[in-house]
Parts: C-alpha cells; structure tokens; sequence
C-alpha cells in the first residue's frame, strides 16, 4: 500500500537523509548520480558542492538539463521523497547558507572520487535546487494472511 507524505514529513525526510539521487538528461540520454546535499527548510532550497573536472559528465548534463529530479529515500519506514526544479549555481551571497545546509545535513563521502586527478584539476562550486514540486510516498509492505487457522 501507498500513501502520500504530507508536506511535514516530506521536509523532516530532507533534514534528515543526507544523500540523495540526482537525474539529470541531455534530451537522449538519463544520468543519475548520488550526491550528498544540504536542506534548507527556511528558504526550501536543497545545496550541492560538486566537485569537477574539466571533462566532468555530470557538469555537461546539468548544462542541457532544465528540470532536474533530486530522490531521496529511506528503507525503514519505506519512504521517499522527490524533487523537481532547476540546478543552479548560487551567488556568492547565498554562499554562507548553502555551507551551512550542507554542514547541518549532508552526507560527506570520505573517498576521493577523482583518484587520479591532481587536487588542482578538480573545481569545487556550490548549486542549489529550488524545487518547483516535491511529492513524497510512504510505502508499506503487503503481509498476506496467515495460513496458521
């Protein structure tokens, strides 16, 4: 059985998971990647810190994509959460609150994910999701009866 996540629960699900999949498209072809992200429930805003190379596929996808879909999901309870909107890179004013979302919530991975880059090859940028819609979905498991009678 399914059942929708009220707007409450949707926003408690974003503060506390803090990875995520981002699906972003060239008109062709789908790419989907994990990222770990940051919540701002006072602005509804999810934040990013990609980190790139020059020849970085998930920067060439985000340049053609114009809605992007950002899922989170948890297993126990069964639950998740999309959102729908444009990626964008943030100005610089808005910098302090993306560090903070991320610092707050974010699941930072501990492994390099450019293992043969050199540090000064790979760029480091804030973005931010705005979300356009956001629909959550709670989803419980079909136990059948017991033949036990």
């Amino acid at each position: 059985m399914t059942s929708s996540l009220t707007e409450d629960e949707c926003e408690t699900l974003l503060r506390e998971e803090g990875v995520g999949v981002l699906a972003l498209t060239d008109g062709t072809e789908a790419y989907s990647i994990p990222e770990s992200f940051g919540y701002d429930d006072e602005r509804d805003r999810l934040y990013f810190q990609f980190a790139y190379t020059a020849d970085s596929k998930k920067m060439a996808f985000l340049e053609t994509t114009e809605t992007a879909t950002f899922t989170v999901y948890s297993e126990v309870p069964a639950r998740s959460v999309l959102v729908e909107g444009t990626v964008e890179p943030i100005a610089e004013d808005e910098r302090a609150r993306a560090e903070t979302a991320i610092a707050e919530n974010a699941s930072i991975p501990t492994l390099n994910v450019y293992p043969g880059a050199d540090s000064e090859d790979i760029t480091l940028a804030y973005y931010r999701l705005r979300p356009d819609e956001t629909i959550g979905r709670e989803f419980r498991a079909y136990t059948p009866p017991s033949d036990d009678q």
